[in-house]
């Protein structure tokens, strides 16, 4: 679990994650996570998701709108996954 400064989670947050390169490395980072979890066995968690896509720890807010988002959804890429926490996280801050 990679663990973040506040200033390094704010600067995250801060970034524009919708950019592609944004968006690209979002999913590149959740390719990883669902390979490693694969290979071992063991499903991740949506927390260990959100985290990978974000690229920052996520808070239980954004982890149960994205649970209930999934428990809705039939088989999804990683990119469509990436692209929906993204939304969701960016709908979250325009919000607050």
């Amino acid at each position: 679990m990679d663990v973040r400064t506040d200033s390094q989670v704010q600067q995250a947050r801060g970034s524009k994650l919708m950019s592609e390169t944004g968006k690209s490395e979002a999913t590149e980072r959740l390719d990883v996570l669902l390979d490693q979890s694969k290979s071992s066995g063991q499903g991740a968690s949506i927390s260990d998701i959100v985290e990978a896509v974000l690229g920052y720890p996520a808070d239980e807010e954004i982890i149960e709108l994205v649970s209930m988002a999934m428990e809705d959804s039939e088989r999804m890429s990683s990119e469509d996954i990436a692209d929906g926490i993204i939304k969701l996280q960016e709908w979250r801050d325009v919000q607050s």
